[in-house]
């Protein structure tokens, strides 16, 4: 049940309540003074006719309210006689609901990566369906029996020629004696199909030609008839991105 304020104590009571809560929310004191006139100078309606033709207003519209600016697009509404409603621009709930935390990258799956050497411009490209930072973190791991040891002579690197460690990146380490870039490492491809993402590693591959430090052409035989085209999007790729002197965003090419 809803009570009606009619004695004068009560609307004085019951006004300043109401200018408390639009302040809370945003308004202005000015905005709150204007609709207050306009309900004392609003006439009374007419039940018994209709609305007429010739009223003044033509409607109203909310926007919301930002300092300088909502001023200025309710007097422009108003030449055209429409009334404007002003509600805050931050609410309570835009301030303190947040309904998901931004992921971290790295812990995509489903994903082709790259992952340079910062002794020389080899790179080594490879897929997984797991999270890119658990697949990183194995790469780490197996190259860590070898940058434990970095005593490097001419013929253990001679014996590293003949053996052949988990991961393409642990023996190149093991046989150049080179620093992997673990933090430039990165995703260039996603694909939630394992079969077609095993062709995106294999294109990677044969893109990166004689600068893949991978032992081979992937998991899927990818058919050399597609070499010219391979190069053709890839000089295509490079034109662009020298162009506009940045990246293209992974998944875009194949």
């Amino acid at each position: 049940m809803h009570n009606i304020v009619t004695e004068d104590e009560d609307k004085k009571e019951e006004e300043e309540r109401i200018r408390r809560a639009l302040a809370n929310c945003g308004y202005p004191k000015w905005t709150i003074e204007k609709v207050k006139q306009q309900m004392q100078n609003k006439p009374k309606k007419d039940t018994k006719t209709k609305k007429s033709d010739n009223d003044p207003s033509k409607g109203m519209v909310v926007i919301p309210y930002i300092e300088g600016l909502s001023e200025k697009l309710q007097r422009i509404f108003w030449k055209h006689r429409i009334a404007t409603a002003m509600k805050p621009h931050n609410t309570l709930k835009s301030l303190l609901v947040h309904p998901k935390d931004r992921r971290d990258p790295n812990e995509t799956c489903e994903v082709v990566y790259r992952v340079d050497c910062k002794g020389c411009d080899k790179m080594y490209v490879g897929e997984t369906g797991r999270a890119f930072a658990t697949r990183l973190k194995e790469h780490q791991k197996d190259a860590e029996k070898i940058t434990g040891n970095r005593n490097f002579t001419r013929a253990k690197r001679k014996e590293s020629l003949t053996e052949q460690n988990k991961s393409a990146i642990t023996d190149h380490i093991s046989q150049e004696n080179h620093v992997i870039n673990w933090e430039g490492a990165k995703i260039i491809d996603k694909d939630s199909n394992q079969y077609t993402r095993k062709i995106r590693e294999a294109i990677w591959i044969r893109r990166g030609g004689d600068k893949t430090m991978n032992r081979d052409i992937g998991m899927y035989s990818l058919d050399h008839v597609y070499d010219s085209l391979i190069k053709h999007t890839s000089h295509r790729r490079n034109k662009t991105t020298s162009s506009r002197g940045r990246c293209s965003e992974p998944g875009k090419h194949l």
